[in-house]
């Protein structure tokens, strides 16, 4: 279970207390929400919403990259939330597909194109690459920088190797692997 799945934020912003799902309302509470908690809150949120419609971007992620944002802008210390945080906030996938295509003698357009001819990846109506359903099993988005949410790239688990050479065995696509 996602470690802010129990977390109602809607109730947290109104009230200044939080429900686990299903529990009864709290009181409100009369003192306002500080403009700290706000802050923290609203990354919270952010991470939360980041994950739910970002192909390949965890929750675990989003939260890890979330307590990053909130040390960053507060100066409060994380390190006790982030060990809260199960070892997927690391994420598993570790190499560019250029990365993957320097292990195999190809260069990044040509593994790009492998991935996506076995459905592991497309283009966005930007041109960028984002992960298929497919795909999410294989790898993760992750944002280029801690300061920059807008730009992702994919990063791939060796063992899609693995999935390629398959697809070249059993279909016509020529990946240049095995």
């Amino acid at each position: 279970m996602h470690p802010l799945a129990h977390f109602n934020f809607e109730a947290r912003r109104k009230t200044g207390s939080h429900t686990a799902s299903g529990a009864p309302s709290p009181q409100p509470r009369l003192a306002p929400i500080s403009p700290l908690q706000d802050l923290v809150l609203a990354h919270l949120e952010v991470a939360r919403t980041l994950a739910s419609f970002i192909p390949g971007l965890t929750p675990e992620l989003a939260a890890a990259r979330a307590l990053d944002a909130i040390h960053t802008d507060t100066g409060l210390t994380m390190e006790p939330h982030r060990r809260g945080l199960s070892a997927a906030a690391e994420p598993p996938a570790r190499l560019t597909a250029t990365q993957l295509g320097q292990k195999v003698g190809l260069s990044a357009r040509k593994m790009n194109l492998r991935l996506e001819a076995c459905g592991l990846q497309r283009r966005n109506e930007h041109e960028e690459w984002e992960l298929t359903d497919a795909g999410q099993d294989y790898a993760e988005a992750v944002p280029r920088t801690l300061q920059d949410h807008s730009a992702y790239q994919l990063l791939w688990q060796p063992e899609v190797l693995g999935v390629l050479e398959d697809a070249a065995r059993s279909s016509a696509i020529s990946v240049g692997l095995g």
